[in-house]
């Protein structure tokens, strides 16, 4: 992780240059934090929220759809679901979303590190079980 924090930095400056305003991102969006109240779908556990590029919202459900849903990474589905998201916002994004998703990636792997830091040394183990699995990730996606 050391080693890739010149190029994260890049990467952060590259998404901000990219012209679509930081917000609330969730960072912990999959469909057990998800459910309908009056008809309408609401979104809880907002622990894991922070203001940052929007487009990041997805990292968590997408790790969720390939290892708990087993829909594999090149599933049109994947496709899909990146363009309903980014219809919003406009046409166009599809680079700046990989490039927020990479980002992302590599935030996500630094959250959870703050949150094993602060673990007791029995517990990080069986943390360690979904960490690495966080970490493999953001890797892969570092050298995209």
């Amino acid at each position: 992780m050391r080693a890739f924090a010149p190029r994260f930095g890049e990467l952060c400056r590259e998404l901000g240059a990219c012209g679509i305003t930081d917000t609330i991102q969730h960072d912990d969006l999959h469909h057990k934090n998800l459910y309908v109240r009056d008809g309408q779908f609401r979104v809880l556990d907002w622990g894991d929220s922070s203001i940052s590029h929007p487009f990041g919202s997805l990292v968590v459900t997408f790790r969720f759809l390939e290892e708990i849903t087993k829909l594999p990474s090149d599933d049109p589905w994947f496709t899909r679901l990146t363009d309903a998201y980014l219809e919003p916002w406009g046409h166009g994004l599809t680079n700046t979303f990989a490039l927020a998703f990479r980002v992302g990636a590599f935030a996500h792997v630094i959250a959870w590190a703050r949150q094993r830091d602060h673990l007791p040394d029995d517990a990080r183990p069986e943390f360690d079980k979904d960490f690495s699995i966080i970490l493999r990730r953001a890797l892969t996606c570092a050298v995209e």
